[in-house]
């Protein structure tokens, strides 16, 4: 079973079962209508219920996911090297070669307006990604563990060329 036989059984599916909470609500109308008191409180009921079953799902999905979140392992090693990132309109000024399986921190800053710097592995996966905004210094720890070329994308739309602004680096 292919890709649009499946989409097209769950389509079925789905809307077989509008059709028939639809039929169930047209038959619900026929009866004789409730007071208001009663439709309100019933309402509110449901409501607090919804609310608590939406709060409840958010934050057990937030504690399943939240140790797969990148941030807690973006730590700078003291003995790192720092390798100067400048961001303008529409270039990066970047070194061309960054040591292999070493800690690194690219203190990356732009000269004109707001940058993404989001560097893109050898398998076009993006590895890590800061802001580049002037005036200001943000520190961007890697330890590159594969080698070969990494780009380096605008992740901010800048200006007119913002699509053609990249550069990249070699991991030795």
């Amino acid at each position: 079973m292919g890709n649009a036989d499946l989409i097209l059984r769950i389509f079925i599916a789905v809307a077989t079962l509008a059709v028939v909470v639809m039929l169930l609500l047209a038959n619900y109308r026929s009866r004789e209508p409730l007071p208001q008191n009663v439709v309100t409180s019933r309402g509110y009921a449901l409501r607090r219920y919804w609310f608590w079953l939406v709060l409840v799902v958010a934050v057990a999905t937030f504690m399943t996911t939240i140790p797969f979140f990148p941030y807690p392992r973006a730590s700078a090693s003291a003995n790192a090297r720092h390798f100067k990132v400048v961001a303008r309109q529409y270039s990066f000024a970047v070194p061309a070669v960054v040591p292999f399986d070493q800690p690194v921190v690219f203190d990356v800053t732009s000269v004109d307006v707001n940058h993404g710097f989001g560097i893109y592995g050898p398998n076009g996966a993006i590895v890590s990604q800061v802001q580049a905004m002037p005036g200001y210094i943000n520190h961007l720890p890697v330890t590159f563990a594969v080698k070969g070329h990494y780009v380096i994308r605008c992740l901010e739309f800048c200006g007119i060329a913002h699509a053609a602004m990249q550069a990249g680096f070699d991991v030795r």
